[in-house]
């Protein structure tokens, strides 16, 4: 299964790929001197009575969004990340959008920075998600 990343810049989707794999998909220079992904970025994760699940990590800055769209090709499920602190943001809805153009089907939505609001701020952060997703 490969399950493609979405969402707005530095809402985490590189960091949630590096915790469930181990593998830092930032690889270029530019990369790491800017601190945002700016092409594709592999990783892979055996499991156990499934597979391997690879990963495919993609751009979240506007300026790079064909880079997502490339990455989006072949992919089984999304993994929409979306930062408690901000919310749904332009590109949240602009990868949601790309999603739904490539015909990807199935998703999950992970909700990271959420140790730094409150419960109230997660609730309602999520009932906007829900409400993009609908």
């Amino acid at each position: 299964m490969i399950v493609g990343t979405a969402g707005h810049i530095n809402h985490g989707k590189t960091a949630l790929v590096r915790a469930l794999t181990g593998i830092d998909t930032d690889r270029l220079p530019e990369e790491k001197a800017r601190g945002i992904t700016i092409d594709l970025g592999l990783a892979y994760r055996p499991v156990a009575g499934i597979g391997t699940l690879g990963f495919v990590d993609v751009p979240g800055h506007e300026r790079f969004v064909h880079n997502m769209v490339a990455g989006g090709a072949g992919v089984n499920l999304a993994l929409l990340v979306v930062a408690a602190n901000d919310g749904p943001m332009p590109q949240t809805r602009e990868h949601l959008q790309i999603v739904d153009l490539l015909g990807v089907e199935r998703g999950v939505v992970a909700l990271s920075k959420s140790d730094t609001v409150t419960a109230d701020w997660v609730a309602e952060v999520s009932t906007e998600i829900r409400g993009l997703l609908t």
